[in-house]
């Protein structure tokens, strides 16, 4: 319960009146024989009890401050965080790493004006996976965290089978990193995606190997160079720009998004480009264990990495959600070691304005996601919640 402010006044002020009735003295002064004033003294003895009254006084002030503040401190943290739940689903967390701690990681790295923030959004993921072996290995290495796994089924089952248990948090968003290739097929890859989004408020935020340009189909091994996970047999659907798109725009609640690929190559001079006849299931290009391969430029460029965020706000605001616009963020923000690379934006979508460039849009979801970062920034800890 808060601490009352006018209950610990009234304890200081008993304190307080108590020492003064004790501690005055009897007289100031008492007349001499002469009639002149001689100090008691007991005037002095009073004088330095007055002292350390006043410390004492000054001390349960310091005293009366520190507790308002952590009382006030609870009383947000209790009264007015989210409710009990799960702010993001992440589908095929598989090992419990990664990608369930992606909207965590980056609410960590927003520099909020009240430091508890953090703290009391208390930002949670439940990651979803159909394999029981998975979902056990999963919680397990989530233990003592703040996330947690569950064993579903994301085309099968429904929102209210999700919502079972789970709280009644605002479910913002959802991502897939590096899942859709894993899919039997791309038909169902794509509505995964679709109902993914039906269960989310704001976002869907994707992750994984690029496919653009590849040079044979999902179902064909690849008859000349390519990059080396074109031949993975766990990689079933090899899920590109152009379905991503495709998935996307069949979600109707979305208002913008950004889909890009980072990691450029123009030569098989790059280890991740591997000849014809290299084995499957192989990493990078070794010459010591595949087969030789020409230095040459290739006809069109490849790239390593596709990244993609759907929005569903509403875009007449003036300031997009905060969690929107940390997805958007995340999709400009390509791995470590491909920052210094070039990176090809392949479509872009903002509103219902369809005669803007991509370069236009590009330079327009870059200006949105920064400035309501920077305005969440600015707020007080119980606005920022109010609009979670």
């Amino acid at each position: 319960m808060p601490i009352s402010k006018s209950y610990l006044m009234i304890a200081i002020s008993i304190v307080i009146i108590t020492n003064f009735i004790f501690f005055q003295p009897k007289s100031y002064t008492e007349p001499d024989a002469d009639c002149q004033s001689k100090v008691d003294p007991a005037v002095d003895v009073a004088m330095a009890q007055i002292g350390v009254l006043r410390k004492d006084i000054a001390s349960l002030d310091a005293i009366v401050a520190s507790l308002l503040q952590k009382s006030s401190s609870s009383t947000l943290t209790s009264e007015h965080g989210p409710p009990d739940g799960y702010d993001v689903i992440d589908i095929g967390s598989s090992n419990g790493g990664g990608s369930i701690n992606f909207l965590g990681n980056a609410v960590n790295k927003v520099n909020f004006a009240n430091a508890g923030t953090k703290e009391i959004l208390d930002t949670r993921a439940l990651g979803l996976d159909y394999d029981p072996v998975k979902v056990e290995t999963c919680n397990k290495a989530l233990e003592g965290s703040r996330n947690d796994c569950k064993l579903f089924d994301i085309l099968m089952m429904t929102l209210q089978d999700l919502q079972d248990g789970t709280g009644e948090r605002t479910l913002s968003g959802n991502s897939y990193w590096h899942v859709l290739e894993h899919i039997p097929n791309c038909d169902m890859a794509e509505e995964m995606w679709v109902k993914a989004a039906t269960f989310s408020k704001r976002f869907s935020s994707f992750h994984g190997p690029a496919y653009d340009n590849e040079l044979t189909k999902s179902d064909e091994k690849p008859t000349g160079e390519h990059r080396f996970w074109e031949n993975w047999s766990g990689h079933k659907c090899h899920f590109n720009s152009t379905m991503m798109e495709r998935a996307i725009r069949q979600t109707k609640k979305t208002t913008a998004f950004i889909i890009i690929n980072y990691g450029k190559m123009v030569s098989t001079d790059n280890r991740i480009i591997v000849p014809k006849g290299t084995p499957s299931n192989s990493h990078h290009y070794d010459p010591k264990v595949h087969p030789a391969k020409k230095s040459r430029i290739l006809d069109k460029p490849l790239y390593e990495e596709m990244r993609a965020c759907a929005i569903y706000d509403d875009l007449d605001e003036e300031y997009l959600s905060l969690y929107s616009a940390l997805c958007l963020k995340d999709a400009f923000q390509s791995a470590y070691e491909l920052r210094d690379s070039e990176y090809s934006v392949e479509s872009c979508s903002f509103g219902d304005n369809s005669k803007q460039s991509v370069e236009e849009c590009t330079k327009l979801i870059k200006s949105k996601f920064a400035t309501t970062i920077r305005r969440f920034e600015e707020m007080n800890t119980r606005d920022i919640v109010q609009t979670i």
